[in-house]
């Protein structure tokens, strides 16, 4: 299902979100649990709880990534030292792609094989990742070849 809403501030052009399903190469799901999203096994009347992504794409391989109908968005922080990934109450159909305030919210969309890798645009070399345990919070990594945590993702429009 594609809604679609105009652009602002420009309202030029249309900006379409999708809704995708995501789950890493270990077939962990995502889904919310004390605000937090988190990623494990859902099995029976819990597959219910699954998020999907919401998607806007901004640029040919960035993205804005949200979920709950786009109202949370995804973003990469820089607090201190610590660069970590949080939910922030947007709405992901008006962010814009000009404005530098924004650029916490995109990420680079890298496709491989069947998987798909999701690089944060303003934290270059962090990558969206989930931890080998099962109901561990999603997270961003700088080390995305170790063994440690996942950062292959299968994405697949709903």
């Amino acid at each position: 299902m594609a809604l679609e809403t105009a652009c602002r501030p420009s309202g030029k052009r249309p900006c379409v979100m999708q809704a995708f399903r995501i789950w890493d190469v270990n077939q962990k799901t995502f889904y919310l649990r004390n605000n937090q999203l988190v990623a494990g096994y859902l099995q029976g009347p819990n597959t219910q709880l699954e998020e999907k992504i919401d998607v806007v794409p901004v640029e040919p391989q960035a993205v804005f990534l949200g979920i709950h109908g786009g109202k949370l968005c995804l973003a990469c922080v820089k607090a201190g030292d610590e660069i970590r990934l949080q939910l922030e109450e947007v709405n992901i159909t008006e962010l814009s792609k000009t404005k530098e305030q924004n650029k916490r919210f995109a990420f680079i969309r890298s496709d491989s094989g069947p998987t798909t890798s999701f690089e944060s645009a303003a934290c270059p070399g962090w990558f969206l990742c989930t931890a080998l345990e099962a109901d561990q919070p999603v997270s961003l990594t700088n080390t995305p070849k170790e063994a440690v945590r996942v950062t292959k993702f299968y994405f697949q429009q709903d």
